[in-house]
Protein backbone atom coordinates (compact mmCIF):
# COMPACT_ATOMS: atom_id res chain seq x y z
CA UNK A 1 0.00 0.00 0.00
CA UNK A 2 1.40 3.39 -0.97
CA UNK A 3 1.38 5.62 2.13
CA UNK A 4 -0.88 8.67 2.23
CA UNK A 5 -0.69 11.76 4.44
CA UNK A 6 -3.03 10.23 7.01
CA UNK A 7 -0.69 7.26 7.43
CA UNK A 8 1.91 9.32 9.31
CA UNK A 9 1.59 11.40 12.46
CA UNK A 10 3.20 14.38 10.74
CA UNK A 11 0.71 14.10 7.89
CA UNK A 12 -2.27 13.76 10.23
CA UNK A 13 -1.12 16.78 12.22
CA UNK A 14 -0.92 18.79 9.00
CA UNK A 15 -4.29 17.63 7.68
CA UNK A 16 -5.89 18.15 11.07
CA UNK A 17 -5.24 21.89 10.77
CA UNK A 18 -7.47 21.98 7.69
CA UNK A 19 -9.94 19.08 7.91
CA UNK A 20 -12.07 17.12 10.31
CA UNK A 21 -10.09 13.87 10.56
CA UNK A 22 -11.63 12.31 13.66
CA UNK A 23 -13.64 13.34 16.70
CA UNK A 24 -12.06 13.39 20.18
CA UNK A 25 -14.07 10.98 22.30
CA UNK A 26 -13.69 8.14 24.74
CA UNK A 27 -16.72 6.40 23.25
CA UNK A 28 -16.07 3.51 20.91
CA UNK A 29 -18.07 5.23 18.19
CA UNK A 30 -16.99 5.74 14.57
CA UNK A 31 -18.44 6.99 11.29
CA UNK A 32 -18.29 5.13 7.99
CA UNK A 33 -18.13 7.42 4.96
CA UNK A 34 -18.55 6.44 1.32
CA UNK A 35 -17.34 8.42 -1.70
CA UNK A 36 -18.18 8.80 -5.38
CA UNK A 37 -21.84 7.73 -5.47
CA UNK A 38 -24.67 7.43 -5.92
CA UNK A 39 -23.88 4.31 -7.92
CA UNK A 40 -26.56 2.02 -9.40
CA UNK A 41 -24.41 -1.11 -9.13
CA UNK A 42 -23.16 -0.77 -5.55
CA UNK A 43 -25.13 1.76 -3.51
CA UNK A 44 -28.42 -0.20 -3.33
CA UNK A 45 -26.61 -3.30 -2.01
CA UNK A 46 -24.72 -1.20 0.51
CA UNK A 47 -27.93 0.49 1.68
CA UNK A 48 -29.54 -2.91 2.25
CA UNK A 49 -26.55 -4.04 4.30
CA UNK A 50 -26.54 -0.90 6.43
CA UNK A 51 -30.29 -1.09 6.94
CA UNK A 52 -30.08 -4.71 8.07
CA UNK A 53 -27.45 -3.74 10.62
CA UNK A 54 -29.16 -0.47 11.59
CA UNK A 55 -26.06 1.54 10.75
CA UNK A 56 -26.12 5.19 9.72
CA UNK A 57 -23.33 6.45 7.45
CA UNK A 58 -22.22 9.58 5.59
CA UNK A 59 -22.12 9.59 1.78
CA UNK A 60 -20.04 12.12 -0.19
CA UNK A 61 -21.86 12.39 -3.52
CA UNK A 62 -20.57 13.42 -6.93
CA UNK A 63 -22.92 15.94 -8.54
CA UNK A 64 -22.96 14.40 -12.01
CA UNK A 65 -23.86 11.01 -10.52
CA UNK A 66 -26.48 12.62 -8.32
CA UNK A 67 -28.07 14.28 -11.34
CA UNK A 68 -28.36 10.89 -13.09
CA UNK A 69 -29.25 8.72 -10.10
CA UNK A 70 -31.31 11.01 -7.93
CA UNK A 71 -33.67 8.24 -6.87
CA UNK A 72 -30.79 6.34 -5.24
CA UNK A 73 -29.68 9.49 -3.45
CA UNK A 74 -33.21 10.11 -2.18
CA UNK A 75 -33.35 6.51 -0.97
CA UNK A 76 -30.07 7.11 0.84
CA UNK A 77 -31.45 10.14 2.65
CA UNK A 78 -34.79 8.46 3.35
CA UNK A 79 -32.90 5.64 5.07
CA UNK A 80 -31.46 8.18 7.53
CA UNK A 81 -27.99 8.55 6.06
CA UNK A 82 -26.25 11.89 5.69
CA UNK A 83 -24.92 13.28 2.42
CA UNK A 84 -22.09 15.67 1.60
CA UNK A 85 -20.43 17.40 -1.35
CA UNK A 86 -17.77 15.59 -3.40
CA UNK A 87 -17.88 18.19 -6.25
CA UNK A 88 -19.76 17.89 -9.52
CA UNK A 89 -17.23 16.24 -11.84
CA UNK A 90 -14.73 14.73 -9.36
CA UNK A 91 -11.75 16.61 -10.80
CA UNK A 92 -8.82 17.55 -8.50
CA UNK A 93 -9.77 21.05 -7.39
CA UNK A 94 -6.20 22.29 -7.29
CA UNK A 95 -6.08 22.04 -11.09
CA UNK A 96 -9.06 24.37 -11.57
CA UNK A 97 -9.41 28.17 -11.52
CA UNK A 98 -11.22 29.58 -8.49
CA UNK A 99 -14.44 30.34 -10.38
CA UNK A 100 -14.65 26.73 -11.59
CA UNK A 101 -13.96 25.39 -8.09
CA UNK A 102 -16.88 27.44 -6.85
CA UNK A 103 -19.10 26.20 -9.67
CA UNK A 104 -18.19 22.56 -8.93
CA UNK A 105 -19.25 23.06 -5.32
CA UNK A 106 -22.30 25.26 -5.83
CA UNK A 107 -23.91 23.04 -8.47
CA UNK A 108 -23.56 20.02 -6.22
CA UNK A 109 -24.84 21.94 -3.20
CA UNK A 110 -28.01 22.83 -5.10
CA UNK A 111 -28.69 19.18 -5.89
CA UNK A 112 -27.98 18.13 -2.31
CA UNK A 113 -30.28 20.83 -0.93
CA UNK A 114 -33.12 19.41 -3.01
CA UNK A 115 -32.88 15.98 -1.40
CA UNK A 116 -31.60 16.89 2.07
CA UNK A 117 -32.56 20.38 3.23
CA UNK A 118 -31.20 21.28 6.64
CA UNK A 119 -28.30 18.84 6.35
CA UNK A 120 -24.81 19.18 7.75
CA UNK A 121 -22.93 20.97 4.96
CA UNK A 122 -19.81 18.88 4.51
CA UNK A 123 -17.30 18.60 1.67
CA UNK A 124 -14.52 16.18 0.77
CA UNK A 125 -12.15 17.16 -2.08
CA UNK A 126 -11.62 14.58 -4.85
CA UNK A 127 -8.52 12.45 -4.26
CA UNK A 128 -7.87 14.51 -1.15
CA UNK A 129 -6.15 17.23 -3.21
CA UNK A 130 -6.38 20.72 -1.70
CA UNK A 131 -4.59 24.04 -1.43
CA UNK A 132 -5.21 27.26 0.48
CA UNK A 133 -7.16 28.53 -2.53
CA UNK A 134 -9.41 25.46 -2.39
CA UNK A 135 -9.88 25.82 1.37
CA UNK A 136 -10.86 29.46 0.86
CA UNK A 137 -13.67 28.38 -1.50
CA UNK A 138 -14.89 25.89 1.12
CA UNK A 139 -14.92 28.66 3.71
CA UNK A 140 -16.71 31.08 1.37
CA UNK A 141 -19.55 28.56 1.03
CA UNK A 142 -19.61 27.61 4.75
CA UNK A 143 -18.69 24.01 3.97
CA UNK A 144 -17.13 21.79 6.64
CA UNK A 145 -14.04 20.07 5.15
CA UNK A 146 -13.96 16.39 6.13
CA UNK A 147 -11.17 13.93 5.39
CA UNK A 148 -10.87 11.04 7.85
CA UNK A 149 -8.17 9.17 9.75
CA UNK A 150 -8.65 5.65 8.36
CA UNK A 151 -8.24 4.94 4.64
CA UNK A 152 -7.71 1.32 3.50
CA UNK A 153 -7.33 2.38 -0.16
CA UNK A 154 -10.26 0.18 -1.13
CA UNK A 155 -10.59 1.55 -4.71
CA UNK A 156 -7.49 -0.48 -5.59
CA UNK A 157 -9.43 -3.69 -4.80
CA UNK A 158 -6.69 -5.16 -2.59
CA UNK A 159 -9.00 -7.92 -1.33
CA UNK A 160 -11.54 -8.11 1.49
CA UNK A 161 -9.02 -9.44 4.00
CA UNK A 162 -6.63 -6.58 3.28
CA UNK A 163 -9.30 -3.91 3.54
CA UNK A 164 -10.42 -5.34 6.88
CA UNK A 165 -6.86 -5.57 8.16
CA UNK A 166 -5.99 -2.01 7.13
CA UNK A 167 -9.06 -0.58 8.83
CA UNK A 168 -8.56 -2.56 12.02
CA UNK A 169 -4.93 -1.44 12.21
CA UNK A 170 -5.92 2.23 12.40
CA UNK A 171 -9.42 2.49 13.81
CA UNK A 172 -10.12 3.91 17.26
CA UNK A 173 -12.75 5.90 19.16
CA UNK A 174 -13.96 8.82 17.03
CA UNK A 175 -12.48 7.57 13.76
CA UNK A 176 -13.86 8.60 10.39
CA UNK A 177 -13.34 5.81 7.85
CA UNK A 178 -12.94 6.62 4.14
CA UNK A 179 -14.52 4.02 1.84
CA UNK A 180 -16.06 3.96 -1.65
CA UNK A 181 -19.40 2.84 -3.08
CA UNK A 182 -18.91 4.54 -6.45
CA UNK A 183 -16.30 5.62 -8.96
CA UNK A 184 -15.84 7.28 -12.30
CA UNK A 185 -18.04 4.72 -14.10
CA UNK A 186 -21.43 3.32 -13.15
CA UNK A 187 -20.10 -0.20 -13.64
CA UNK A 188 -17.26 0.08 -11.13
CA UNK A 189 -17.13 -2.93 -8.80
CA UNK A 190 -17.11 -2.12 -5.09
CA UNK A 191 -18.15 -5.58 -3.90
CA UNK A 192 -14.90 -5.95 -1.94
CA UNK A 193 -15.70 -2.82 0.00
CA UNK A 194 -19.25 -3.95 0.75
CA UNK A 195 -18.06 -7.39 1.87
CA UNK A 196 -15.40 -5.76 4.03
CA UNK A 197 -17.98 -3.49 5.64
CA UNK A 198 -20.09 -6.55 6.41
CA UNK A 199 -17.16 -8.20 8.21
CA UNK A 200 -15.86 -5.07 9.89
CA UNK A 201 -19.18 -4.07 11.38
CA UNK A 202 -19.64 -7.57 12.81
CA UNK A 203 -16.11 -7.78 14.22
CA UNK A 204 -15.92 -4.24 15.57
CA UNK A 205 -19.48 -4.39 16.84
CA UNK A 206 -18.55 -7.46 18.87
CA UNK A 207 -15.77 -5.37 20.41
CA UNK A 208 -18.19 -2.66 21.50
CA UNK A 209 -17.97 -0.24 18.60
CA UNK A 210 -21.02 1.62 17.35
CA UNK A 211 -21.42 3.16 13.89
CA UNK A 212 -22.96 6.63 13.89
CA UNK A 213 -23.77 9.42 11.50
CA UNK A 214 -21.12 12.11 11.31
CA UNK A 215 -23.36 14.67 13.00
CA UNK A 216 -24.08 12.25 15.86
CA UNK A 217 -20.37 11.48 16.23
CA UNK A 218 -19.58 15.19 16.41
CA UNK A 219 -22.41 15.90 18.85
CA UNK A 220 -21.20 13.13 21.15
CA UNK A 221 -17.54 13.97 20.77
CA UNK A 222 -16.73 15.40 24.16
CA UNK A 223 -14.12 13.52 26.14
CA UNK A 224 -15.41 12.09 29.40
Amino acid sequence: MSPTLIDTKLGRDYLGRHFLLSVPTNRKAVTLTFDDGPNPRNTPSLLKLLDRKRITAHFFLVGRHLARHGSIARETVAAGHEVGNHTYHHIPLTLLPSRVIRKELVETEKLLDEIAPGRMHTVRPPMGWFSQRVMNRFRDLDLIPVMGDVYPQDPGRPGVDTIVRRVRARIGPGSIVILHDGGWRDGVDRSQTIDAVDRLTDELGAEGYSFESLSALCDGGELE
